[in-house]
């Protein structure tokens, strides 16, 4: 299974989601009165903002989520299929709640229905972790330990606080709109890779289509050891190879 493959589908959902969002905003009515009726329409641009703002933090984050990932396989594939399936949904509840939060009717019901759509995904999310991380599946050896704990918490952490927003959407819609741009902000500084200290990827780990997680790849600070002791990386002095593969020791 290709990792850039997944990633460059991924990537398709995502700008495709992202454009729709801007349907979700109705025309103007009323051309008499268009500053009006543009003005009154203020809460549909709000949820656009929210949801565009959502959805290209989301990108980033799933760039930098992949990132720390040596392969993928099949079981990742699904999961990651479920969350696009909630990335691509998102710009209906957007644009529901903008019209009902215009017209004042309705508003409750329209939050509820967009919180729950931002809890199904961060549940995603949130499985998709707890698949590639557990015993390191799929983990990249050069991924800490102990922030693998710590990122494990943080998304468990972050489906209980999307599925509390609901209660939120139930007492005031405006107030749910504000929380989803607030959560939106703390995921914009991406805290997977800063708890991660962005670890140094070695090209000595499996390449994006082994999905053996044995990579053939070259140990880059041994070669650069080898070049600074004119030897091998244990000092031993270096031999001279030939085309056809053996020791030239003329």
């Amino acid at each position: 299974m290709n990792k850039a493959r997944v990633e460059a589908f991924s990537d398709g959902v995502f700008a495709f989601a992202i454009t729709l969002l801007v349907v979700t905003i109705a025309q103007p009515e009323d051309y008499r009165h268009l500053a009006h009726d543009l003005a009154h329409r203020w809460p549909s641009l709000a949820a656009y903002v929210v949801s565009f703002t959502v959805i290209g933090i989301m990108w980033l984050n799933h760039h930098s989520v992949f990132g720390h990932f040596r392969r993928v396989d099949r079981g990742l594939v699904y999961l990651n299929l479920a969350l696009l399936m909630t990335v691509a949904f998102l710009p209906f509840p957007t644009g529901v709640l903008g019209q009902a939060l215009a017209r004042g009717q309705g508003e409750r019901t329209a939050a509820v229905v967009y919180g729950v759509t931002m809890t199904a995904n961060a549940c995603a999310w949130t499985a998709l972790w707890l698949y590639a991380s557990h015993d390191r599946r799929l983990l990249r050896s050069t991924f800490p330990e102990p922030e693998r704990r710590v990122s494990t918490l943080l998304f468990t952490m972050g489906s209980v606080v999307y599925t509390l927003s609901v209660g939120v959407a139930f007492l005031n819609a405006y107030a749910f709109l504000a929380l989803q741009a607030v959560l939106a902000i703390y995921y914009a500084f991406d805290p997977l890779s800063r708890r991660a200290g962005l670890a140094p990827v070695t090209t000595g780990e499996a390449d994006d289509g082994d999905e053996t997680g044995q990579g053939a790849g070259v140990n880059t600070e041994a070669l650069r050891k080898e070049g600074a002791d004119g030897g091998k990386p244990d000092g031993q002095p270096r031999q001279q190879w030939t085309l056809t593969g053996g020791p030239d020791d003329a």
